[in-house]
């Protein structure tokens, strides 16, 4: 099945119930992940590629799906059961310096066990994660899907009302892990996938982005997606669910026009434009969107966390209302 089909299909066929009222009061917290920590002070995370066909613990690699400035995800087979998974191993040896790498670990590790007990429809699953031969990685559910990275251009934008009702769950899916002690921080479209198997949508990486947050605080290089964070979490606040707030409204901002709020030809210079700048206005660069979602991405981008939404919940809320008035046809 393509892509577009999916998607287009999407609104026709999902429920009428309300995301904020459909799982949630059902969900729980998810088993404790299985976490292995090795007390081998001679191993250290290494920045060794692997191969599709090679072993790795427990694991055989398939296929090389995406690679970054921190780690290679693989689709894996779990050769215990069988079982498809997304095999994320990260290689940190190339910029961490070396004094910084056991705390690096244990921090990725103790996060990405937070994140394994959120039990969410619309959050990719963290299955485990450990440390082998030296590499520290993260076992997550494999989704067949689209990221919303591909339709995040100009030439491939969605319906506006479909945005809104996949910025919503997002949003709802943000305040669930919220309320757990969770916070994303790297909300972005590369990081939110179409499941074309349940046509929802599914947030990916939660346990990674505060390993990156605090590299960038520690070294003062910024890693990550600047694009999208907010300014605190730029130069170095503490870093709240209204940080996450602020990135799910650049995507929101982007998902719509196919651009960014922000933009830069340098770090320095796009860290000054999230901190005093104001967003281009919704309403002149797309006039033929309503009111009310040029209010939402203002809201979501204040510069002042206290200003922002509350909560993932009140936004996915405004979302949801907004979107109801929209003409599904509208791009």
């Amino acid at each position: 099945m393509s892509e577009e089909s999916s998607l287009g299909r999407w609104l026709g066929n999902r429920s009428d119930t309300r995301a904020g009222e459909e799982d949630l009061s059902g969900l729980r917290l998810r088993r404790p992940l299985e976490v292995a920590l090795t007390e081998n002070e001679d191993l250290r995370p290494r920045a060794r590629m692997l191969r599709p066909g090679e072993q790795f613990h427990h694991y055989r690699l398939q296929q090389q799906l995406g690679r970054g400035a921190m780690a290679t995800v693989y689709r894996a087979i779990d050769e215990n059961d069988g079982t498809v998974l997304a095999l994320k191993v990260l290689t940190l040896t190339d910029d961490w310096p070396e004094e910084h790498l056991d705390e690096a670990r244990l921090r990725m590790l103790r996060e990405a066990e937070a994140a394994g007990r959120l039990e969410h429809p619309d959050i990719v699953e963290i299955r485990e994660a450990g440390e082998h031969d030296g590499l520290v990685y993260l076992a997550m559910e494999y989704v067949e899907g689209v990221n919303l990275g591909t339709h995040a251009g100009e030439r491939r934008l969605l319906p506006a009302r479909m945005i809104c009702d996949m910025c919503a769950r997002v949003a709802d899916a943000l305040h669930f892990a919220h309320q757990r002690g969770v916070i994303h921080r790297d909300i972005k479209p590369a990081n939110i996938v179409f499941d074309q198997r349940t046509r929802r949508v599914r947030v990916m990486d939660f346990g990674v982005a505060r390993l990156e947050n605090s590299r960038a605080t520690r070294t003062g290089i910024i890693l990550g997606s600047p694009s999208y964070m907010a300014p605190e979490q730029l130069d170095g606040r503490p870093v709240t669910a209204q940080s996450d707030v602020f990135s799910l409204g650049v995507t929101l901002f982007q998902l719509l026009t196919g651009t960014l709020p922000f933009r830069s030809d340098s770090i320095p210079g796009l860290m000054q434009k999230i901190a005093i700048e104001r967003h281009p206005p919704l309403d002149v660069v797309r006039p033929d969107l309503p009111d009310c979602l040029a209010a939402i991405v203002d809201r979501a981008l204040e510069k002042d966390p206290a200003r922002r939404y509350a909560s993932g919940a009140e936004m996915a809320q405004a979302l949801r209302d907004c979107g109801q008035g929209i003409d599904p046809a509208l791009r």
